[in-house]
């Protein structure tokens, strides 16, 4: 598997939005998903992670988002990150066993402030929130 730039957007953002990179996970030279690296700190990140991920459905059950996952740590350290955000809701069972079974701590599950609101889709207003320290990895 190998992490291949897609694009670096950083132009015509949303009011408030960091500029963020996103990566084809790419397998046998197919793209089988995609991974984003938001950039921000911890707080700005706290909800929606720097990390999101969607894998095709026809390449799911693979583990590749988890390995999509560890190859971004090494990328994110190069691009000095020191902590990585990453969050799920709680009914999304998939993406929680991929996040627990990284190195990530979980640090609570929280409602998603009113004024966050309009950047998450209707309904999807709770996370559980996890925390990486890249540097003690």
């Amino acid at each position: 598997m190998e992490l291949e730039l897609l694009s670096y957007e950083k132009e015509n953002l949303l009011p408030g939005w960091k500029p963020y990179y996103i990566y084809l996970i790419m397998v046998d030279h197919q793209e089988v998903g995609r991974i984003v690296l938001r950039e921000g700190s911890n707080e700005e990140r706290y909800y929606d992670g720097h990390i999101g991920y969607t894998i095709e459905e026809a390449y799911r059950g693979h583990h590749y988002s988890k390995e999509a996952c560890l190859l971004l740590f090494e990328i994110a350290r190069e691009k000095g990150f020191k902590q990585l955000m990453i969050s799920c809701s709680p009914h999304n069972i998939a993406s929680r066993k991929i996040i627990e079974s990284l190195p990530f701590k979980y640090l609570e599950t929280k409602e998603v402030p009113a004024s966050l609101k309009k950047n998450f889709d209707r309904g999807d207003y709770l996370k559980r929130i996890y925390c990486l320290d890249l540097e003690v990895l």
